[in-house]
């Protein structure tokens, strides 16, 4: 005779404070040790859901706001994480409370933590690299030779699908992507775009389109000449700004491109780069040239022509760091 409860499986005990910790090292973990593997998968995927939300918002207001440090929004966004996250521990915690005891599982069910935790990676890391490959992609300005226009600590967004798709729009994944000449669109004039130069196709430079397939580049006593003809110029005084990595000063042009794209440039003073051979550029390929005329290693002296394949993206947005914003 079998005595009642003989064959009953050994039972455990929940422990709400457990399901509530386990959400903080994975947003389902909790609720999939109070086995409620709905909820557990319903929180894995929507935490991914909700990172997005609140950093597509931090961009969105970092994009709009003009006194606002990107610093400050990164910390918001932060802080908007952690309560999200305590909120979605206390919910374990109650529903963990409801369940006082399981039955007691196999140390196979150990693989369903390690895929609960697991899923929310995983979506992630394949939303943002479609995001960054065929969509758009931050960079961050590591050195001043695009200032004025953008200063150290900056931040720049690419848009992947300004020019068509090459072989390092993927980067750092080359070459899964062909450029197709058919949905090719050509860079303009004046454009800033973000390429890999042939010297060094590993590294990421950002610079000013100001040469065209065709064209004929020269600098003549510190002036653009473009196909013969010198670039309208328009002085506007010295300003502050980074010369060799130390902080100086530089006179100011707004600069004026045949296209009519204008900007403002840095000039301080009589340097090498300010008198050049004339360059005539190839087809297919693009003369680059940093705002600041004098700190800025371009097509000049080291990068050369750029090819269209080289070209990663064009930058469509840019968000002021503390740096400049403690400069300005």
């Amino acid at each position: 005779m079998v005595a009642e409860g003989e064959n009953e499986p050994p039972m455990r005990r929940v422990r709400p404070w457990v399901a509530a910790l386990l959400t903080f090292v994975g947003p389902g973990l909790g609720f999939y040790y109070a086995r409620q593997p709905r909820a557990a998968a319903f929180w894995a995927i929507a935490s991914v859901i909700l990172s997005i939300v609140l950093a597509g918002a931090a961009l969105a207001y970092l994009l709009t706001a003009s006194e606002i440090s990107s610093d400050l929004v990164t910390c918001i966004a932060n802080i908007a994480g952690w309560v999200v996250a305590t909120i979605v521990a206390i919910v374990a915690w109650i529903m963990a409370a409801r369940t006082p005891e399981v039955k007691r599982s196999s140390p196979a069910r150990l693989f369903g933590y390690l895929a609960v935790w697991a899923l929310p990676f995983l979506l992630s890391l394949i939303l943002a690299f479609g995001i960054r490959s065929l969509y758009a992609q931050p960079f961050r300005i590591p050195s001043a030779t695009m200032e004025p226009t953008l200063h150290v600590g900056d931040y720049i967004l690419v848009s992947k699908s300004a020019y068509g798709y090459g072989p390092y729009t993927t980067a750092p994944l080359v070459g899964l992507m062909a450029r197709d000449p058919n949905e090719t669109r050509a860079p303009e004039r004046g454009d800033i775009v973000v390429f890999r130069p042939v010297p060094e196709p590993d590294r990421d430079f950002v610079k000013r389109v100001v040469g065209l397939p065709g064209d004929r580049i020269q600098m003549i006593d510190g002036v653009l000449h473009i196909n013969g003809a010198a670039v309208q110029l328009q002085e506007l005084g010295e300003v502050e700004a980074s010369y060799g990595g130390m902080p100086g000063r530089a006179h100011a042009f707004r600069e004026t491109l045949p296209n009519g794209v204008s900007y403002t440039v840095l000039d301080v003073g009589e340097t090498e780069l300010d008198n050049t051979r004339e360059y005539v550029v190839p087809p297919n390929q693009y003369f680059m040239m940093g705002d600041h005329r004098d700190n800025s290693a371009d097509s000049r002296v080291f990068v050369g022509f750029v090819p269209i394949e080289n070209i990663v993206g064009r930058v469509e947005h840019i968000v002021r760091g503390s740096e400049s914003r403690r400069s300005n």
